[in-house]
């Protein structure tokens, strides 16, 4: 029928020796201080030495903050790319907002109800609600922002919103299309306050510079370089009625866009920032021990995945078996140690364990551990003919794909990498023509927000997030993610299908390090959804 003989043993070599030399490469490796998820200190390392240096410069009274994340646009139409960057909170208010707990507060909605068990919401907003040119928000502002996102079709959520009707100046009703745990929230929680009047006549769209209700403004703005913010004397309302994590501190602060982990390090030491938030580990173990610097380590709320194309046309698509064996060839700790430096645990389900109705149950059954042997004989039974498979990605996680392949190599998996920036990425991501594997990391508040726009195969014209028409996964979905069927025993026949049959592939969830110099004096620490820092609302002595 098909195959080449192959020679295990050989093959086995081979992922050691592949896997050995790409995480020297790529400088992998724990450190002594242990990944224990635990607050800690160090330094950062000097280029030439590699031995630590003490922080300089600060006290200027302004907070400045490195971030990996690139902000083009201050548009407030914008896809889910980017929706946890700590900036967001500040640019616009939203109708509720989720603290540390995963708990949703009220933010400029004061309540909200449904009589018809989660398909029609009454919701209310507070008034007087002025923005920083004084136009006061109504709910016809509210009603207009949900209806031109649904038309923009940005985010998903809003596809779920079948209709949305004033019901009074300051009242809203919202009909969703289906009760999907989690969806009415998340639509509260991305739903910006702004006024239809300022947008319009905004020249460029909010692009580069915004009318907002936010009690800080843009005073400066550099796409994809630096955004900063200060306090307005006008806020609409008193501070003090805020949810605790949006209730500012901080008179003003800088967000620094900086890609490069290594530049994020040197910024640290020389003062150019006062923080890092999300630090690559490779960088951020640098600082671990040292009494200049304090070290948090939080879980990733997102995790990495690797999902599988569900296009007809990809070899991957219909071939459970060579799915599984793509799943058993990789090593988790090694790209643990090769990518995360040794900061991170294995995953075991496809949505990070901070999700609500996750199963806690689940991180003790056997969940494709490394098996290269198990990996060629379930590609004997395959139909795989020595295809070459592509791994689509964004350019910065490189090395992480770079593992990958080598270890589908060395089980006799030919693979091409396809990295591209992250627009690119964005745009072609939910095509499953252009790719049999690809990368990324979805976050989710509850376990149906993710499922919801990964394996709905109603979700987009094309199928699902990865153009997939799986209809036995969506009748497990629609019973699972209803506020009835939201049960242990219905969330696991999710989760075994999509691990039994390697829809998708939760590889490893790495731990987030946020450093800041000591001598700023972090008095009362505020944390944010992610686990994180809430750097404006936290207060700090040494500004």
């Amino acid at each position: 029928m098909k195959k080449q003989t192959k020679n295990n043993a050989l093959r086995i070599a081979c992922v050691g020796i592949c896997a050995a030399m790409l995480l020297t490469a790529c400088g992998g490796g724990t450190t002594s201080s242990g990944a224990t998820g635990e607050s800690g200190s160090s330094s950062a390392s000097n280029a030439s030495t590699g031995t630590a240096t003490a922080p300089t410069g600060g006290g200027d009274g302004v907070l400045d903050i490195g971030y990996g994340a690139a902000i083009d646009s201050l548009t407030p139409f914008r896809s889910n790319t980017g929706q946890n960057a700590p900036y967001m909170v500040l640019l616009y208010e939203s109708l509720a907002v989720y603290d540390s707990n995963a708990e949703l507060q009220p933010w400029v909605a004061t309540d909200w109800s449904t009589s018809d068990n989660g398909f029609t919401y009454d919701v209310n907003i507070h008034e007087g609600v002025k923005d920083s040119a004084g136009n006061e928000i109504t709910a016809a502002d509210i009603v207009w922002f949900i209806e031109e996102s649904k038309a923009q079709a940005l985010k998903p959520v809003f596809g779920k919103v079948e209709s949305v009707t004033q019901t009074g100046d300051y009242s809203f009703q919202v009909k969703m299309t289906q009760n999907i745990v989690g969806t009415f929230e998340t639509l509260l929680k991305h739903t910006f306050v702004i006024s239809k009047a300022a947008y319009e006549a905004s020249e460029d769209g909010f692009a580069t510079s915004i009318v907002s209700t936010s009690p800080y403004k843009v005073t400066e703005f550099v796409a994809s370089s630096s955004l900063t913010f200060e306090l307005r004397d006008d806020y609409w309302q008193d501070v003090s009625n805020l949810p605790e994590c949006v209730r500012p501190s901080v008179e003003k602060l800088t967000y620094h866009i900086i890609t490069e982990a290594s530049q994020q390090g040197i910024a640290l030491e020389t003062g150019t920032v006062d923080m890092v938030i999300d630090m690559q580990a490779s960088t951020g173990i640098q600082f671990v021990d040292n009494e200049n610097y304090n070290v948090e380590l939080t879980d990733n709320v997102q995790g990495w995945q690797l999902f599988f194309s569900g296009a007809e046309s990809r070899p991957v698509a219909n071939d459970v078996k060579l799915r599984q064996a793509i799943c058993y060839a990789i090593d988790p700790q090694g790209l643990i140690t090769g990518f995360f430096s040794g900061y991170g645990s294995p995953m075991y389900d496809v949505c990070p364990s901070t999700a609500i109705g996750y199963n806690d149950a689940w991180d003790s059954e056997e969940y494709y551990p490394y098996d290269p042997e198990k990996a060629m004989q379930l590609l004997e039974e395959s139909d795989y003919n020595g295809e070459t498979l592509t791994l689509f990605a964004t350019n910065t996680s490189q090395r992480m794909c770079e593992i990958i392949q080598s270890y589908l190599l060395a089980v006799g998996i030919n693979c091409e990498l396809n990295l591209v920036d992250m627009a690119l990425y964005t745009a072609s991501r939910l095509d499953g023509t252009k790719y049999d594997m690809t990368i990324n990391t979805i976050s989710a508040t509850y376990l149906a927000d993710h499922w919801s726009v990964r394996y709905d195969p109603a979700a987009y014209s094309t199928g699902d997030a990865t153009s997939r028409h799986d209809e036995t996964l969506a009748q497990l979905l629609y019973t699972a993610w209803t506020p009835d069927g939201y049960t242990t025993e219905n969330i696991d026949a999710v989760h075994y299908y999509l691990k039994d049959n390697a829809i998708a592939y939760g590889m490893v969830n790495p731990k987030v390090f946020t450093i800041w110099r000591t001598d700023i004096g972090v008095e009362n620490e505020v944390k944010e959804l992610a686990g994180y820092i809430a750097p404006a609302a936290s207060t700090y002595s040494g500004l």
